[in-house]
């Protein structure tokens, strides 16, 4: 976001004037329900209840922070680029044209898509209205058919391939990166900030010397964890929420964050790992027929999300804005790569 933009208060009131744009004539303000807001570090999410049926309303509140496709309605965008992709085309050819699918067009495992805007007159940066996810977080709950419904989940994401990497998802008619060239470019712009000392500096720096260069490039969620996995027992059904760091990555990195961030803590009410729910989940995947993971592919892109992860706290701490209360500290991030380093 920047100085320029005027956000208008995000009240209720300003939820139904959304709601309505994205509705239409149908819109009914008589048999709405709005309830309070669920906030995280850069989107609000209203859950809405019109006409019986239920509803999320996402709107992105700023993009200062924000490190991916800045003014991207990203749903929709990684929506129609898994359907292009699962249809067989070209890197190039996606990036080129717009895939025409159903019109229940979604991210893999995610509600459909209702509304999206990049910004207008109602709100000048993207939002968006979904369908709603029924269940409950495998963050708060995770037994054998949960895990093994999201390990399944996970696989089938994963089956969806590239021809290389790319920076982003406006960049795949770009000549793709093969492994070494896309870490490299990675860890320099976050080592570019000056705050992470030298030993540790040279640690990342010299992750891709040891990694190969010849990787598996697959649609990553790449904010894969248990709060954003969503199980509905009752449909039998797992839901993967929250797309906007979509990216296209080695299959590692989405193991990453649900490494350390698989379920919330009873006692710190903070999110934090649980090794045995994640072998679960690894387990399952494998047995879902997921790509075989990489311990060095993986082990270079746990530095990689560490240091992103530890500047995006940091930045966010600076600017006086608190870490979200189920999420660690910024500092939390510099201590576990410095424990990466020396388990080497």
């Amino acid at each position: 976001m920047t100085a320029s933009i005027a956000l208008p208060p995000t009240d209720s009131q300003h939820a139904t004037r959304l709601l309505a744009r994205a509705l239409g004539e149908s819109f009914d303000p008589a048999r709405t329900v709005i309830d309070a807001p669920i906030d995280g570090a850069v989107n609000r999410t209203w859950p809405v209840v019109h006409c019986g049926r239920k509803y999320a309303l996402r709107l992105r509140r700023e993009e200062t922070h924000f490190r991916y496709e800045r003014g991207i309605a990203k749903s929709a965008l990684v929506a129609r680029i898994h359907a292009a992709k699962k249809a067989g085309w070209s890197d190039a050819r996606t990036a080129r044209e717009n895939f025409v699918g159903p019109a229940d067009l979604a991210p893999p495992f995610a509600p459909p898509l209702l509304h999206w805007s990049n910004g207008d007159e109602h709100w000048p940066l993207p939002w968006e209205l979904t369908g709603w996810c029924e269940g409950t977080t495998l963050a708060r709950h995770a037994d054998a058919a949960t895990i093994s419904r999201a390990g399944a989940a996970i696989a089938e994401v994963h089956c969806v391939r590239f021809e290389g990497g790319h920076a982003d998802l406006l960049s795949l008619d770009r000549a793709p990166l093969d492994f070494a060239a896309w870490l490299d470019a990675g860890i320099a712009r976050e080592l570019a900030r000056g705050r992470i000392p030298p030993s540790l500096a040279r640690f990342v720096e010299n992750l891709g010397a040891h990694a190969p260069r010849n990787v598996q490039w697959t649609l990553a969620h790449n904010d894969l964890h248990g709060l954003h996995l969503i199980d509905d027992a009752a449909a039998g059904r797992i839901w993967i929420i929250d797309w906007d760091n979509a990216a296209v990555a080695p299959p590692e990195l989405d193991f990453v964050k649900l490494r350390y961030w698989t379920r919330v803590d009873a006692q710190t009410g903070r999110l934090t790992a649980d090794p045995e729910i994640y072998g679960a989940i690894r387990a399952a995947y494998a047995a879902a027929g997921g790509p075989t993971l990489d311990i060095a592919v993986s082990r270079a892109c746990e530095a990689l999300w560490l240091l992103r992860v530890f500047h995006f706290e940091t930045d966010r701490k600076l600017a006086g804005k608190p870490t979200p209360r189920l999420f660690p500290p910024a500092e939390t991030y510099l201590d576990a790569l410095e424990a990466l380093a020396k388990s080497q």
